[in-house]
């Protein structure tokens, strides 16, 4: 056991605290994912000519990409014109999680109470202890069709409570639950009148093209955020960004690292936002193959849900051991939650139609 010179001071109160535990990256000592196997586990991009695209456009950066700072002006304006907005309004930041990360250290102090759904992006109660926070958590109900979220019940919860900030994803994940526009609008006005800052993850967009972002011309206390991890294909490169209005988003500039993402990061999507048309043939790629994915499940007989992002579920029921160990040596996938909405339910993420292929085919030959 290494004998230290001196004892550091203690940290935060908050991090000390036993029960604050982040969601597991699994044991260091394992190998990583085998390329050889199809990954559909973290809902990320891997549609081969999106990535394609993307090589390409590496192929491009110049060296300075790697040994310079990042300066970035242009990507916030070419940005700002491709979200419509204006480039104050913007905080480019490492991927969505870095702005809900930002939004708590701005905004939350310890005894707030913070309201957000379950189950959920894991990050959110994780923030939640980090800064001292009450988590106040709104489940998600298991129905015949899959997961819901009631609105009532987040309205009722904002009221009841009296939060500081209330988080939103819209899709979620892992439940691909949506609130629609006027149920939507309904909480982010509660959260007002509660005083609350209101963020909404959109994640998934336009894998869900339905979006807030011009709300924030009109609610004061709102933040929208988004990544590029899953329709532009870049989780790698960990860039994602918050929009909302100029006030907010000063404040959110006050608590940002000294440079918000890096250069390579900043390069490719810089370049990549030259080619939406590109990332959204793949969106329509991966959407048709989650439908062709659903409909073979369900000519089998078996449960689905579909969902709003780029994932769906499929329970496997009583085949259900027999089908995990078939796909084995094929393809890596959520095989179970411990959430009641999600019980008996494994998670793939969408890819292509040809790569989903193999695995409907394996799934066929497997049930009986």
């Amino acid at each position: 056991m290494t004998r230290y010179h001196f004892t550091p001071p203690s940290p935060r109160d908050a991090i000390t605290d036993a029960a604050l535990m982040r969601p597991s990256r699994g044991d260091v000592a394992d190998l990583p994912n085998d390329p050889a196997l199809l990954w559909l586990d973290k809902n990320e991009n891997n549609d081969p000519i999106l990535s394609a695209l993307t090589a390409k456009i590496l192929s491009e950066i110049p060296p300075s990409a790697i040994y310079s700072y990042p300066e970035l002006d242009s990507l916030y304006r070419k940005l700002a014109a491709h979200v419509g907005v204006e480039p104050d309004q913007l905080l480019l930041t490492a991927g969505s999680d870095g702005a809900i990360h930002t939004v708590f250290e701005a905004y939350v102090q310890p005894g707030d109470v913070v309201i957000h759904t379950e189950p959920t992006y894991g990050m959110y109660p994780v923030y939640c202890q980090m800064f001292g926070a009450k988590p106040i958590a709104v489940d998600c109900r298991p129905t015949n069709e899959g997961p819901r979220l009631y609105a009532d019940e987040m309205i009722a919860a904002i009221g009841r409570e009296r939060p500081k900030l209330v988080c939103l994803p819209n899709p979620d994940s892992p439940t691909g639950t949506v609130l629609e526009a006027d149920e939507l609008r309904a909480v982010v006005e509660a959260a007002g009148e509660a005083g609350a800052l209101m963020l909404i993850d959109e994640a998934y967009y336009p894998f869900y093209l339905e979006t807030v972002v011009p709300w924030t011309d009109q609610f004061g206390h709102l933040v929208v955020v988004r990544t590029t991890a899953k329709a532009w294909g870049l989780a790698g490169l960990r860039l994602g960004y918050a929009v909302s209005p100029t006030p907010v988003t000063a404040y959110l500039h006050k608590v940002r690292p000294m440079y918000e993402v890096n250069t390579l990061a900043a390069e490719v999507f810089e370049r990549l936002l030259d080619h939406e048309d590109a990332m959204r043939a793949s969106v329509v790629r991966l959407n048709a193959g989650k439908a062709a994915f659903i409909a073979a499940m369900a000519a089998l007989g078996l449960r689905t849900h579909a969902g709003y992002g780029n994932f769906f579920h499929v329970d496997f029921g009583a085949q259900a051991d027999k089908v995990h160990g078939a796909l084995k040596g094929m393809v890596y996938y959520r095989k179970e939650f411990d959430h009641p909405a999600l019980a008996g339910f494994s998670r793939f993420s969408a890819t292509s139609p040809d790569l989903l292929q193999p695995v409907i085919d394996k799934i066929k030959e497997t049930i009986d």
